[in-house]
């Protein structure tokens, strides 16, 4: 594997990693909306084709959330995804001022919880934080 990680992916590129995970498709111009305002896209590559992505929201400043956390099924349990969270951990440790913290979240697939707790991530619901929730609309 000729493997490149590259701060950019192109809407193409993400549709075509969406389908292959398995994921619904979503309309171009509102994907475009999402990939041009994230904090970080973070694409990992085997030559011209994007085979791995993450995608960082984050305020600027206490809540950064983590995306669209994607491997391409032939590339899985190779430390892709990993490098991927880690690179997204990485940059937000980077933005930290003196006295700064950054709650960094996200929302995970049934049964792949422990691949996030092996990067620190903690499960919830806990001692001191309930389940996570969400709403879509539309």
């Amino acid at each position: 594997m000729g493997i490149e990680y590259r701060n950019y992916f192109s809407l193409e590129d993400y549709t075509a990693l969406r389908e292959s995970v398995g994921w619904a498709p979503l309309c171009p111009e509102q994907v475009q909306n999402g990939l041009d305002n994230a904090a970080l896209l973070t694409g990992c590559y085997d030559g011209d084709r994007l085979i791995g992505c993450t995608r960082l929201l984050w305020d600027g400043g206490v809540i950064a959330y983590l995306g669209d956390v994607m491997v391409s099924p032939g590339y899985q349990d190779h430390g892709i995804g990993h490098t991927l969270v880690r690179r997204n951990i990485d940059f937000l440790n980077s933005q930290l001022k003196e006295g700064w913290k950054i709650k960094l979240v996200l929302f995970t697939l049934p049964g792949l919880e422990s691949f996030y707790t092996e990067l620190g991530f903690s499960q919830r619901p806990n001692d001191r934080a309930g389940a996570g929730m969400d709403l879509w609309l539309g």
